[in-house]
């Protein structure tokens, strides 16, 4: 049996969970809508594209954005009707992602976009510990100017305030823990994991919209990442 062909979606803070004022989640029934159910809600519904539109987003058919609609719809109309509990999954499997937390991020002309390298060349996966970062900014597609900056000494939570400072939109970088991944997400910055390599092969995936955050996330409580 073929696998299930992988569709794009941006993943969540997290889980969701919403019910009726006064109703007990043990008691009832918990109607559970898929990420990439969600994703076709927020494309469709939330943001105004098409179906043709959406289906190019997730890079699947418009069949399958049709029959997503179609169940996540009728999953929210029984969640109302029927009072009972709605959760929207976090579930990756099966699903490329576009960044961690683009719920949060406005889309913008212009963006700064952060790399973590020691050697000008390569993604440095170890961010909280990196030599430098380059900074791209881009205008739709085009480079329009590179700065490298050198971090302050490391200390748990500084890199997010500082790379918030120097306007950054996005940072790509190999892993980082779920506490710099929320500090990030606090200070407006979207978070794409998982990147290695040649940093300007990364900046054009990115750019092309094929750089999917693997969602390497450790479970350390500070700036430390994995090591992929």
């Amino acid at each position: 049996m073929s696998s299930r062909k992988k569709r794009y979606a941006r993943r969540l803070d997290n889980s969701k969970t919403f019910m009726p004022v006064g109703i007990n989640k043990n008691d009832n029934e918990v109607v559970s809508v898929n990420l990439d159910e969600f994703e076709a809600l927020r494309l469709c519904d939330y943001e105004g594209l098409s179906q043709i539109e959406a289906a190019e987003d997730m890079q699947v058919s418009r069949a399958t954005v049709q029959r997503l609609l179609l169940s996540a719809r009728k999953k929210v109309v029984d969640v109302i009707l029927n009072n009972k509990i709605l959760e929207i999954k976090n579930d990756i499997a099966n699903i490329k992602l576009k960044g961690e937390s683009k719920m949060n991020i406005e889309e913008k002309v212009i963006k700064n976009i952060a790399f973590p390298t020691s050697d000008k060349v390569t993604v440095d996966g170890h961010f909280g510990h990196t030599r430098e970062f380059v900074i791209y900014t881009v205008k739709v597609t085009d480079i329009t100017n590179v700065v490298y900056v050198t971090p302050p000494p490391h200390k748990p939570g500084i890199l997010p305030q500082f790379l918030a400072e120097q306007g950054v939109d996005v940072i790509i970088t190999g892993g980082m823990g779920q506490m710099a991944v929320d500090l990030f997400q606090r200070s407006g910055i979207d978070v794409v994991l998982g990147a290695s390599g040649r940093i300007d092969v990364n900046l054009n995936e990115y750019l092309g919209g094929f750089l999917t955050s693997q969602g390497s996330i450790c479970q350390h409580d500070d700036n430390h990442v994995c090591d992929n």
